[in-house]
């Protein structure tokens, strides 16, 4: 059996029924009741790859709360249909798989298909899979049309869902297009699925560099082995590789887990960009932590690891996405709490402090 097979079989034996859950996890309660509840709206799909990491005897477990539905799904709050991203995306979609929201670069999206379902996601409930030959003509020529696009997010559901073959297509036709200089590819499929990385996706990958592929880890328990030898394969290849992924309640909203995690990525050449908070849609708020909070977390590792492992941190206001960057007061009060000898080191000029500018 060769890789291509090999991966291809693993998307096929995903888990998505409650009775195949319970073969391997103990469920609450709750779980098998949101479970149930949310089998039309957005049923449960997880590889055995990453079934096999949770712990299967507790609820609290956090790469559980990424796969496994709780009642807290299943909460609305009044007037959170104003916050869904998802449902302000489509208005900045000119054709089927394109999203423009911002002058220069765009999101392409030739799938929504994944090999699992994050409890988080803010696409869930999308019913087209993928772009009919018609569609992705016309999304092409909106890329071709317009030449201040120079920068072109392969991104989905999830790009890697599709086979070589297909995302070749996708791929080779954006880097045809004279005034794009930047390609990325988005994906979280090999944390699912470590066998998706073949030799024969890296080698076609390399043959359109620059490319820049952008994972979204939540967790150092994703970075397995397998996992661990694909990423080396794509490094050694000449691909770029970034972190960009959710800070997010009872996952991963402390510093320690994150830079447990940042390091780990950066030593296999995957350098943290950036980190989200506050991304809101109907059934994922229960996720959510604020801004301060965002802001404490991320600030917690300056000073305690390297600098390319801290990454920005990025929320979405008024549609807009959001770089909270910059110096201010607050910003260095929160920062030199965190320093470990804040208390012993040079005293700090108060007055400079106080003035020192924004950037």
């Amino acid at each position: 059996m060769d890789h291509r097979d090999e991966w291809q079989r693993d998307y096929e034996r995903a888990v998505t029924t409650k009775s195949e859950l319970e073969r391997v996890i103990e469920l609450s309660t709750g779980e098998k009741e949101a479970v149930e509840s949310l089998k039309t709206e957005y049923p449960i799909k997880i590889s055995r790859h990453y079934l096999n990491l949770l712990d299967p005897n507790d609820p609290d477990d956090p790469l559980r709360k990424v796969v496994i539905p709780t009642l807290d799904e299943l909460v609305r709050r009044p007037g959170q249909h104003g916050d869904d991203v998802h449902a302000d995306e489509a208005r900045f979609q000119p054709c089927p798989g394109i999203i423009h929201r911002y002058p220069g670069k765009l999101l392409l999206m030739p799938t929504l298909g994944c090999p699992s379902h994050c409890r988080f996601c803010f696409r869930k409930g999308h019913k087209v899979q993928h772009l009919s030959q018609n569609e992705a003509d016309v999304a092409l020529d909106y890329i071709k049309a317009d030449e201040s696009i120079r920068d072109v997010i392969i991104t989905g559901g999830e790009p890697l869902f599709l086979s070589d073959e297909e995302l070749e297509f996708w791929v080779s036709s954006v880097r045809a297009i004279e005034h794009v200089q930047i390609v990325r590819i988005t994906s979280r499929a090999p944390i699912y699925v470590p066998s998706r990385i073949t030799q024969s996706l890296v080698d076609m990958l390399a043959e359109h560099r620059p490319i820049y592929i952008i994972f979204s880890f939540l967790h150092a328990r994703e970075l397995t082995p397998e996992l661990e030898k694909g990423i080396r394969m794509m490094g050694d290849a000449g691909i770029v590789m970034l972190q960009q992924g959710g800070i997010l309640k009872g996952i991963n909203d402390d510093p320690e887990i994150l830079r447990e995690l940042y390091e780990r990525l950066a030593a296999l050449q995957v350098l943290p960009y950036y980190a989200i908070w506050g991304i809101s849609s109907p059934g994922t708020e229960h996720f959510m932590i604020d801004g301060q909070r965002a802001n404490e977390i991320v600030a917690a590792l300056e000073n305690k690891t390297s600098g390319f492992c801290v990454p920005h941190l990025i929320t979405i206001a008024r549609g807009d996405k959001v770089r909270m960057m910059g110096w201010s007061p607050d910003k260095a009060t929160v920062h030199l709490k965190n320093r470990p000898h804040a208390g012993v080191s040079t005293p700090i000029n108060t007055n400079i402090l106080q003035s020192a500018p924004h950037k």
